[in-house]
């Protein structure tokens, strides 16, 4: 574009002006050529390939209209609103889903249509026409074909008259249902459950047996019941009453049996006028040596019947259910003949029977010198039948068990000593010893020999006799000391000993001299369980816990702690309890981390098992399953697993101990401290040893 003369004019006198400034010029001038939107779709230039038709832009959207609408030289590619073409192999106008082509036109090969279910047979598609009821060929697509079963009775539709039932088909049976069942053009004929019906002339709702036929619905003039023997007279037939009028009414081929209005005679054996109720029968005449009557209670006796007049003749006579009631006496079995009667033996008569009289007075019917009223005798019989044997003329008696002469507290008052352990004189104190008795010799272990009711040799009078002749009482001088909880003496050798002397009362402490009175210990006090498994236990008690902790630093092999268990007793006073011990028990509780005690269960074996010293040296084996010859068994076993113990309780392993050993004073273990985590401690003082 070129400037224009007034540009250049008016630039010449902006030059020229008289200013004191300076004048700038602006030289910058657009000579770029201008663009024209035609169609004012906002595109221009290459952008705008028809810039007649807005709808025409580098910015449309393809569709199917023969134009280039995106302007990228192509028309109709990628068209949004193209259709999808599905493959149709047979050409029949519908194609399968499985292979489609998007475009503006169907390409060839391909229908617009889908749903072909064989895309190699023409005709076979959707809207196909199935005229064959008898092929089974789908030629519409739909899931079936023109043979229909609709109700799958196993015949088409145009095989049977009913496609709707599956009862109805030609194999079918006919029934009484109204329907045509078979397909033969008839209802219910032949049907195999119609009824037989019998012709009934007399309308009595039973038939002539003779005459019938079978139909589902009831025939005019026909019943369902037949057997009657006489269809000309309606009161005639199997349900009527028989009655008496020579005719079976009935139709059971009997006359006048078991007729309603028969009468009923009993049978009168004894002619006395009256029937036994038992042989009642009816009849429309009346058998010969029968009565209408049955008030007969005995027909054998012409004397007795309902309202005769009792007599005493051993028979019911007047039918009330008694015989001679009012009429008879009371006799009672004198079986010793002394003239006195047993009350439990009676019978009533009209007379008194042999051996029988009229009293009860007789207490035994075996001895003729008893009765009531007889003088007793010392002969072991009740002779006056007061209850009591023998009172007031028997001795008394004493048992003598230890056959010292005297008897105990268990006496019999007889005749004459029972036996040979009876004697008259009593008074032992002790029937179980024969040293004590009345004005036995003293003794000196605490007893009362001569049954003055007083310990012998008891000076102080305490209860105790004197330690030095065998007794228990260590001061005989002082009624105070005494062999009693508290008392200052030794109870017993052992707490099997106290409670064998009987000073037991109950679990605690108790003074105890195992080597007895005057001897090298002195007495001492220890604690006894009097009532674990009979009691009598002497406890032995630890004086500390093995501490829960690492025993040992390095080193597998096994060995014993480096000291022994301390103890509350002393090693004298435990050796004097043990020798004198039969029997002996103890729980040790091995508490552990990471320290096998017993069995290893990731190992599978005994190869880490405890050991244990007891108390007097000897040691048990280690490392097996069996501690043999020592009673040794594991009750419990936590520490198998190796690990996660934590020193509880709960997961420890228990060894039941019996010996006479007992108590374990060391343990020997394997594999026991050479690790941080290995820790292994028991709870002694909650667990003692005990010997007995």
């Amino acid at each position: 574009m070129r400037p224009s003369p007034l540009l250049a004019l008016t630039l010449f006198a902006l030059a020229c002006r008289s200013d004191d400034k300076d004048v700038v010029l602006d030289t910058n001038v657009d000579t770029a050529p201008q663009t024209v939107d035609e169609d004012g779709d906002g595109f221009t230039g290459e952008d705008d390939c028809d810039d007649t038709d807005p709808a025409v832009n580098a910015g449309a959207a393809e569709t199917c209209d023969g134009l280039d609408n995106d302007c990228d030289g192509e028309a109709d590619e990628d068209a949004t609103d193209a259709a999808t073409f599905y493959a149709d192999a047979d050409g029949d106008g519908f194609g399968v889903e499985a292979y489609t082509e998007t475009a503006c036109e169907a390409p060839v090969g391909y229908a617009s249509e889908v749903g072909d279910c064989d895309d190699q047979d023409a005709a076979i598609y959707p809207g196909a026409v199935e005229d064959d009821c008898l092929d089974p060929t789908d030629y519409n697509c739909d899931g079936s074909s023109g043979l229909t079963d609709g109700d799958a009775d196993g015949f088409a539709a145009c095989e049977e008259c009913d496609d709707t039932n599956r009862a109805v088909n030609p194999s079918a049976t006919e029934i009484c249902d109204d329907l045509d069942n078979n397909c033969d053009g008839e209802a219910d004929v032949g049907a195999v459950d119609a009824a037989t019906w019998y012709q009934d002339a007399d309308t009595d709702g039973y038939g002539d047996t003779d005459f019938s036929q079978e139909s589902c619905d009831t025939p005019e003039g026909y019943a369902s019941e037949d057997g009657d023997c006489d269809d000309a007279v309606a009161s005639t037939n199997p349900g009527a009453a028989e009655v008496c009028d020579d005719v079976d009414n009935d139709c059971n081929g009997s006359v006048d049996d078991d007729a309603t209005d028969a009468a009923t005679y009993y049978s009168d054996r004894d002619q006395d006028g009256y029937g036994d109720p038992a042989t009642g029968k009816t009849s429309c005449e009346q058998p010969t040596g029968t009565v209408d009557n049955d008030g007969d209670c005995n027909d054998k006796e012409e004397l007795a019947w309902d309202g005769a007049t009792e007599v005493c003749d051993e028979v019911d006579n007047n039918c009330d259910g008694s015989v001679d009631e009012g009429l008879t006496t009371t006799y009672y079995l004198d079986n010793d003949e002394d003239g006195y009667g047993n009350a439990k033996r009676s019978v009533t008569a009209c007379s008194a029977p042999d051996g029988y009289v009229e009293n009860t007075d007789d207490c035994d019917d075996t001895e003729e010198a008893a009765w009531t009223g007889a003088t007793e005798i010392c002969d072991e019989i009740d002779n006056n039948c007061d209850g009591s044997v023998d009172e007031g003329v028997e001795s008394t008696w004493y048992l003598d068990v230890d056959g010292d002469g005297y008897g105990g507290s268990r006496s019999t008052d007889a005749c004459s000593p029972p036996t040979s352990d009876y004697v008259a004189a009593d008074g032992d104190c002790d029937d179980g010893d024969n040293d004590a008795y009345p004005g036995a010799s003293l003794g000196c272990d605490g007893g009362d020999y001569d049954c003055d009711g007083d310990v012998d040799n008891d000076a102080d009078g305490d209860g105790y006799a004197d330690a030095t002749c065998g007794g228990d009482d260590c001061d005989d001088s002082d009624a105070v000391v005494l062999p009693e909880l508290g008392g200052g003496c030794a109870l017993g050798t052992t707490c099997l000993d106290v409670l064998a002397n009987g000073y037991s009362a109950g679990d605690g402490i108790y003074t105890i001299d195992p080597d007895g009175f005057g001897a090298g210990l002195d007495p001492f006090d220890v604690e006894c369980d009097m009532t674990t498994d009979g009691g009598g236990w002497t406890v032995i008690e630890y004086s500390a816990d093995l501490t829960f902790q690492q025993q040992f630093t390095g080193g597998d092999r096994y060995r014993f702690l480096g000291s022994d268990f301390t103890l509350d007793l002393s090693d004298a006073q435990i050796t004097a309890i043990q020798s004198l011990s039969t029997e002996g028990n103890q729980t040790y509780v091995g508490l552990c981390e990471h320290v096998i005690h017993y069995y290893y269960t990731a190992g599978g074996g005994h190869d880490y098992s405890f050991g244990f010293r007891f108390f007097d040296g000897t040691e048990t084996a280690a490392g097996l399953a069996s501690y043999s010859p020592y009673d040794i068994t594991v009750t419990a076993d936590g520490c198998a697993v190796n690990g996660g113990e934590g020193g509880a309780l709960s997961k420890a392993t228990l060894f039941e101990i019996n010996s006479v050993k007992v108590p374990v004073v060391n343990v020997q273990c394997r594999d026991c401290g050479d690790a941080t985590p290995e820790k292994f401690g028991s709870p002694l003082m909650s667990y003692p040893a005990y010997l007995r």
